[in-house]
């Protein structure tokens, strides 16, 4: 590659000014470099470099993500292209746009060349570029880019903390609300879907319980669950790959089970199949039903310390649904508030038991309570559990 050439649009800011414009990723990956910030081996007190150190789960991740249909990076991928590299060409009749080229550069006596392959600097975006590489063959992806020409280190520092820390993460319960607009179908909207249904029955045990953008409601005082709290639990009982999944469904084959679907592990999984989200919606009635008829007064106060319609005792209950749902049925089907009635009904625990003395907040004590129920609720065969 002799010569990458960029239509660029100059924008001021006060840190000074950088060129927004386009690439393919393939090119943009060929002309870039990254610089980790570790320690010198040789003295400890000694750390270069800016970059984090490339994550392999997230890029595994990525390397999926942008090889289906619906994939999307439309934030900027951010460089520094050394100046030295890199000429600017105004176009003439269009105040702010430039033309880009990006050289080699050749380089002296005193001052060592510079190839095209490291002609630019990555400051943010690595992970997205080095999934980039993993794109199928045939397909083009495009990226759009910030690019800062003769960033100096500092600037480049600057650059890469203000990106990463001035920025706050969307509430998760925002993003599946989000769902509501989604036309295919996904284990998501399918989890969303269920989730709403069950915050809109005013027979059911969720009834104004659950804060749809993870906030509290205006108007409404009982809410004790966010939306994401209750969508993940649900998630791990759909096909297990929500990425995948949504993929099939732009092209409608979500009905097409996994080779490795289990529904004895992903009980949720045949009715999505079946695009049967109203049986999920029932199974969790009837389970969430027991509960709260098995304790009301736990179930149903809003009161400070209970824990039995919060967090860690949805996760814990949640957890326990699989061994009962297997327990009580050998073939995918809805299982009535009876059936499940019989399994809270052996647990010697009182309302007033739910609490955060009993059980900590935290991932401990929701798996403290997992047990506790588990090991009243669920029969014995000899040594075996009957779920084994």
């Amino acid at each position: 590659m002799e010569e990458v050439i960029l239509n660029v649009l100059k924008v001021d800011q006060p840190i000074g000014e950088f060129y927004i414009g386009a690439i393919r990723s393939e090119t943009l990956n060929q002309i870039s470099t990254v610089d980790i910030r570790k320690f010198n081996e040789n003295d400890p007190d000694d750390i270069a470099g800016i970059q984090r150190t490339l994550s392999k789960d997230r890029v595994k991740q990525i390397s999926q993500y942008v090889n289906f249909e619906y994939a999307t990076f439309p934030t900027s991928i951010v460089i520094a292209v050394d100046e030295r590299c890199a000429t600017l060409e105004s176009v003439g009749g269009c105040e702010g746009l430039f033309r880009l080229i990006i050289r080699p550069y050749e380089g002296d006596d005193d001052d060592p060349g510079i190839s095209i392959e490291r002609a630019a600097f990555i400051i943010d975006g690595q992970h997205r570029l080095a999934g980039l590489r993993n794109l199928q063959a045939g397909k083009t992806f495009e990226v759009n880019v910030s690019i800062f020409v003769g960033a100096d280190l500092a600037d480049k520092a600057e650059i890469f903390s203000t990106v990463n820390l001035a920025q706050t993460k969307v509430n998760k319960s925002l993003v599946y609300d989000l769902y509501t607009y989604a036309e295919k179908p996904s284990p998501v909207k399918a989890a969303h879907e269920v989730t709403i249904a069950l915050n809109r029955d005013p027979n059911g045990p969720f009834f104004r319980k659950i804060k749809r953008l993870g906030t509290a409601t205006p108007g409404i005082a009982n809410e004790t669950l966010a939306q994401a709290t209750v969508v993940n639990a649900m998630l791990k009982y759909l096909p297990r790959n929500p990425d995948k999944e949504k993929n099939k469904g732009f092209f409608d084959l979500f009905s097409r089970a996994e080779e490795d679907e289990d529904w004895k592990t992903e009980i949720f999984a045949p009715f999505y199949r079946e695009n049967d989200t109203v049986s999920i919606f029932r199974i969790l009635n009837n389970y969430f039903g027991a509960v709260q008829k098995r304790w009301p007064s736990a179930w149903n106060d809003n009161e400070r310390g209970l824990i039995l319609n919060r967090t860690n005792g949805y996760v814990a209950l949640m957890r326990l649904l699989r061994d009962c749902y297997n327990q009580q049925t050998a073939s995918p089907r809805v299982v009535d508030m009876n059936e499940f009635m019989q399994f809270f009904e052996r647990v010697e625990l009182k309302d007033s038991d739910f609490n955060t003395d009993n059980f900590k907040p935290g991932s401990s004590g929701a798996s403290a309570l997992y047990k506790t129920l588990h090991g009243a609720a669920i029969e014995r065969k000899g040594n075996q559990l009957f779920t084994d």
